[in-house]
């Protein structure tokens, strides 16, 4: 393949490896604020709950304790939601990042490929030098050992 076009290929899958780290950090970061909201609901819950407690302790109406475990049974729901999202998260990911990793491989033997088209045309070149300074060192040579049978 000609080196323009290697390089051009080395572009694309550059830019693509680019674009598939950002999609990576940016699943990194949902799932952190994924996992801070579901720390606060947790926070809530312990909070709410140790203020059932106190209440219950200077005396709670039945109708209030109701009130109050019905609220937290929301908090929950609201937890258990919150955790199957940052689970999801979790496996979005895992996934945005095997695919930035396999798009970094595929990025890094492209440029091994032009490093090493590189190496080789180099190696043609000092061959191709070689082989001239070669053929002048036979002609001078050669004109020497005619000049010395003339003389």
């Amino acid at each position: 393949m000609a080196k323009s076009k290697l390089d051009l290929l080395l572009k694309l899958e550059s830019d693509k490896e680019e674009s598939l780290r950002m999609d990576y950090l940016k699943a990194q970061q949902h799932l952190q604020s994924n996992q801070q909201k579901l720390q606060g609901l947790n926070n809530f819950r312990l909070e709410y709950s140790q203020q059932l407690h106190l209440k219950g302790r200077s005396g709670l109406s039945s109708a209030g304790f109701s009130q109050y475990h019905a609220f937290i049974a929301k908090i929950e729901e609201a937890i258990r939601q919150q955790a199957s999202t940052v689970n999801t998260a979790k496996q979005v990911v895992t996934q945005r990042k095997a695919l930035w990793l396999k798009q970094q491989v595929k990025a890094k033997a492209v440029a091994k490929l032009i490093e090493k088209q590189a190496e080789k045309q180099a190696m043609q070149v000092a061959k191709a030098e070689q082989k001239m300074l070669d053929e002048f060192a036979a002609n001078q040579f050669y004109q020497r050992q005619l000049k010395n049978a003339l003389l």
